[in-house]
């Protein structure tokens, strides 16, 4: 099978594609009701239900006649694997600064959950240390 490299105009093709602003603060409605957020021109985050559980979902998109319809790719996580991925944010923040790649740090709205003042009243710990202990029951069941 041949393979084809990329030419320097498709590189920057790639490089103005990437640059392109979303708005990711505002949330949008489906056609079925389910909100997502824009990530990219044709990629979304969706939170829906599908057979009475709760999940979200990472997926691209394509447009059909007027249309914007799911691809094949993307994942849709239920509720116990998507709180793995959050507890996870801090560690993977970590393994991407370690390779040189900074994220902006999220704001999050609305009102605290139970046993999240604490953590917020006590500003000795590090954010991300706040955040791990915040999202993680795995040690309480032992």
């Amino acid at each position: 099978m041949a393979s084809r490299k990329r030419s320097e105009s498709d590189a920057g093709l790639d490089d103005a594609r990437k640059k392109t602003k979303v708005n990711t603060d505002t949330s949008k409605t489906d056609s079925n009701g389910d909100r997502y957020w824009e990530i990219s021109k044709m990629r979304r985050v969706t939170v829906s239900s599908f057979r009475g559980k709760n999940m979200v979902s990472i997926r691209e998109y394509y447009a059909k006649d007027g249309q914007e319809l799911p691809g094949k790719k993307g994942i849709s996580l239920p509720m116990d694997q998507f709180s793995a991925l959050i507890t996870l944010l801090p560690r993977l923040e970590q393994a991407l600064k370690e390779i040189g790649e900074t994220l902006p740090r999220p704001t999050y709205l609305g009102t605290p959950s139970e046993g999240d003042t604490q953590e917020h009243s006590d500003s000795n710990r590090s954010p991300s240390k706040q955040n791990i202990e915040a999202t993680s029951d795995e040690d309480e069941g032992e």
